[in-house]
């Protein structure tokens, strides 16, 4: 692995440390088994207008700290990227493939999830007005979205949108062998629902910064979950179909 010597602009920003940890856990994998990595994209600037938020890309060193991340990944396993409908999430997804490859990594880019949090984008832009682009304000959308303050027809039910994610992501790892490192790349309310509905596990508490995430892997009775505030690992929820 090139970690560290190749971290550069991850080891010089405000938000690359949670980064850094995760690459840190990939000495700890099971090399047995499969490996899936939740992450949001890398930096945007601040979105001053929250409606305006879809639009928004990377900045240009948010695609090189992604492309740092790729080629600090561990170059034993074959790497799939998936990402949110958001372009920004495909970039981030782009630029971490490019660096897996150049680091001499197997990689392809397989596309855009088929889930989406927001179901009518007028209605939700109407409540996102209430908040800014803010940690403090990203976790309040967050506790409001899993405690159903707001509507179903507007906002996917958190707890029905991590249920549909953990099938999005059993049925790839299917077509997956052992070796396989599957990548998906959202947004911080995407991670925190999946945290919290796949493992019981709250927001972290300076919430989920750029590039942050955790790791996974599956085993017969527990997941082991990888992040920034350690290892652990928990039982399946019941509604889970083992991959």
């Amino acid at each position: 692995m090139h970690f560290p010597g190749m971290v550069k602009v991850l080891s010089s920003v405000d938000w690359g440390e949670p980064t850094l940890a995760l690459l840190a856990h990939c000495s700890s994998l099971d090399g047995e088994r499969p490996v899936v990595m939740h992450i949001r994209h890398t930096e945007r600037p601040l979105i001053e207008e929250m409606g305006d938020g879809r639009t928004t890309v990377s900045t240009e060193t948010g695609k090189e700290a992604a492309y740092e991340l790729g080629k600090s990944l561990p170059s034993d396993r074959r790497y799939r990227f998936f990402h949110s409908y958001y372009e920004r999430a495909r970039e981030t997804a782009v630029k971490i493939h490019e660096g897996v490859v150049d680091g001499g990594g197997s990689s392809e880019v397989v596309g855009s999830v088929p889930l989406a949090s927001v179901l009518n984008h007028e209605a939700y832009y109407r409540h996102l007005s209430r908040f800014s682009d803010t940690d403090d304000h990203a976790q309040g959308f967050f506790y409001r979205w899993v405690s159903g303050h707001f509507p179903p027809e507007v906002l996917m039910p958190s707890a029905e949108f991590a249920v549909k994610g953990a099938e999005i992501m059993v049925g790839n790892l299917r077509s997956g062998g052992s070796d396989f490192f599957d990548v998906y790349v959202s947004h911080d309310t995407w991670v925190a629902a999946f945290m919290f509905h796949w493992f019981g596990l709250p927001p972290h508490r300076n919430w989920v910064k750029f590039l942050d995430g955790f790791l996974v892997q599956f085993g017969d009775e527990v997941m082991t979950v990888y992040s920034k505030e350690g290892r652990v690992e928990v039982d399946y929820p019941h509604w889970w179909e083992a991959p």
